[in-house]
């Protein structure tokens, strides 16, 4: 079950769910998106140095100029995805190591001295823009924690039927999180809330804080937005309850558990 926790999206979304939900319109990008975007995070400050080391050593050139045509070839599909084009990032970096060798073997050099401190700099906000976003993505599966927590609040050997909504479904769950019986596991789309209290669902993993006919049983927080601070560490993390685990009022199986509350 930890496997869930720890998952990121290289398992694409299994059956009707990727369809239900427009999985393809949600991932469509613009045709610059590899260049702007996915490139730019995902590289950091050897983004604008693997440019200045093509610019820098000619030699370099007949190896990124391929892979240049690579990304700009997948660039014409409208679906799109970092893990398209990730192995171009290798050789991109060659040629950004190159760059930051120039520099540090011209850094006693005038004019050179002061790229050689830029790149330094960036090099730093590049540390702290990848723990930020280490921390931020380790908060990013609410869905993942709470169904694990789920398990492990009732192991009781009667048949249960968890119903996991969209969200809960995007952020961490998946089939390596599901338990054999006495679970079963329901992705129905398009209920609504009001719907719920006629199914007979023992569970329910959602967005909603309130549903008629179910009570909350305890909320997981999850990644919102980062907090600049005037003290130390200068930058923290905003966490906010993003998914939670209801169960039914007319099960009293369920509701004789411990469970800690909503918050």
């Amino acid at each position: 079950e930890d496997l869930c926790n720890i998952q990121m999206t290289v398992v694409i979304r299994e059956g009707p769910t990727s369809v239900l939900h427009n999985y393809y319109i949600i991932q469509t990008h613009s045709i610059h998106w590899y260049f702007t975007s996915a490139l730019p995070r995902s590289m950091l400050v050897a983004y604008p140095l693997c440019l200045v080391g093509a610019l820098l050593d000619r030699r370099i050139v007949p190896y990124v100029l391929p892979v240049t045509l690579f990304v700009v070839l997948y660039s014409k599909l409208p679906h799109k995805e970092l893990r398209f084009i990730i192995a171009a990032v290798p050789m991109l970096n060659v040629s950004a190591s190159l760059a930051a060798n120039r520099l540090y073997n011209n850094r006693k050099k005038s004019g050179w001295n002061f790229l050689y401190v830029l790149m330094l700099g960036a090099f730093l906000a590049s540390l702290g823009y990848s723990a930020v976003s280490f921390m931020a993505s380790y908060s990013n599966y609410p869905g993942g924690h709470a169904l694990k927590a789920l398990h492990e609040a009732d192991s009781s050997m009667k048949e249960k039927v968890l119903h996991i909504d969209v969200l809960t479904a995007m952020s961490g769950v998946s089939r390596f999180c599901e338990n054999e019986y006495p679970w079963r596991y329901s992705k129905e789309e398009d209920i609504s809330i009001e719907e719920y209290q006629n199914r007979n669902f023992t569970y329910l993993l959602n967005e909603h804080r309130y549903v008629s006919g179910y009570k909350c049983l305890f909320g997981v927080d999850g990644f919102s937005r980062a907090r600049i601070q005037p003290r130390f560490p200068p930058l923290s993390l905003v966490k906010v309850p993003k998914v939670f685990a209801h169960g039914n009022t007319g099960d009293p199986g369920v509701l004789s558990l411990d469970w800690p509350g909503c918050p």
